[in-house]
């Protein structure tokens, strides 16, 4: 039997460790490869899907949300009223977020009033 000396072994040890990492890289390469081609596909469909649908009317789901608003006195939505009163609770000291809980508001919406009563000139005193 031929004496095989230690760095062959090493070497060949080497080889048969590197060949192995190759495999299972080549492996993982084609489980992640073929992930990848399945959510393309998913994300695909997904756009198609969104794209068959009819758009959406903004102003009939805002229209609807408001209707379904609770605590606020009947006509308010969409009057004048909704101005003065959030005008009316600033006056009083209350911020954006007070008032917003209190008239039961968007935040934003009530920003938007507090500008625009801002912005309004005042009527002098009589």
């Amino acid at each position: 039997m031929p004496a095989v000396d230690l760095p062959t072994l090493l070497v060949g040890g080497i080889a048969l460790l590197a060949l192995l990492l190759v495999a299972w890289q080549l492996l993982v390469s084609r489980r992640l490869s073929n992930q990848l081609t399945a959510l393309r596909q998913q994300l695909a469909e997904f756009d198609q899907a969104q794209s068959l649908e009819t758009p959406v009317n903004f102003s009939t789901r805002l229209d609807s949300a408001e209707r379904q608003q609770s605590g606020f006195p009947a006509g308010l939505r969409n009057s004048p009223e909704k101005y003065r009163y959030v005008a009316a609770l600033a006056e009083q000291g209350l911020d954006a977020q007070g008032i917003s809980a209190a008239l039961k508001l968007a935040p934003a919406e009530v920003e938007q009033l507090l500008q625009l009563a801002r912005l309004k000139p005042q009527k002098p005193l009589s």
